[in-house]
C-alpha cells in the first residue's frame, strides 16, 4: 500500500494506532428538557409572612407566589424563577439572588440592603420604597423598573452647594 501525499500517510498512521473502537461513531448522551411539571416547585402556592430565613431555594420556581411580608433573610434564591412575586414588604436582607429572574415582581418596601443581585434580572418590577443600600447590583437589568430608594432610614446628607467660580476673561 503506497501513499501519495503527507496527509494520506498521517491518516493511515492514525488508522493503524488508534483502536478500533475509539474509531467507531460513539453517541453523543442526550439529556430532554424537562418539563414543566418536572421542575421543581415547593409543594406551597402562597407564604405570606413565613419565615424563611437562610432556606435554601436555588433554582426554584416561585413565579407568582405570595410571599408578601415574608422574612427570608439570608436566604439562597440564586437561580429561581420569582417572575411575578409578591415580595412587597419582604425582608430579602444579606439573601442571595445571583441569576435570579424578577420581572414584574412587586418589590415595593422590600429589604433588599446587602443582598447579591448579581446578574438578575428586574424588568418591569415594583420598586417603590425598596431599600437596596450596599446591595450588590452588577449585571442586574432593572429595565422598565422605577428604581426609588426608599423607606424609613433617612439617605445620606445632600451635597453643599457649589459655590460660583470666577469667570475668566479670555483675551
Amino acid at each position: 500500500m503506497a501513499f501519495h501525499t503527507p496527509v494520506q500517510s498521517a491518516c493511515a498512521a492514525l488508522f493503524l494506532l488508534a483502536p478500533a473502537a475509539a474509531l467507531a461513531a460513539q453517541p453523543i448522551p442526550v439529556q430532554p428538557h424537562p418539563s414543566a411539571a418536572a421542575l421543581a416547585a415547593p409543594p406551597w402556592q402562597a407564604c405570606r409572612g413565613c419565615d424563611l430565613r437562610g432556606a435554601d431555594l436555588r433554582g426554584l420556581m416561585l413565579n407568582g407566589i405570595d410571599l408578601r411580608e415574608a422574612d427570608l433573610e439570608g436566604a439562597d434564591l440564586r437561580g429561581s424563577n420569582l417572575e411575578g412575586a409578591d415580595l412587597s414588604g419582604a425582608n430579602l436582607r444579606g439573601a442571595r439572588l445571583q441569576g435570579s429572574w424578577l420581572s414584574n415582581a412587586d418589590l415595593s418596601d422590600a429589604d433588599l440592603r446587602l443582598a447579591d443581585l448579581s446578574d438578575a434580572v428586574l424588568i418591569q418590577a415594583l420598586t417603590p420604597g425598596v431599600r437596596i443600600q450596599g446591595a450588590v447590583l452588577v449585571g442586574a437589568d432593572f429595565s422598565g423598573s422605577d428604581l426609588m430608594i426608599g423607606g424609613e432610614e433617612p439617605g445620606p446628607d445632600p451635597l453643599p452647594p457649589l459655590s460660583p467660580q470666577p469667570q475668566k476673561r479670555r483675551r
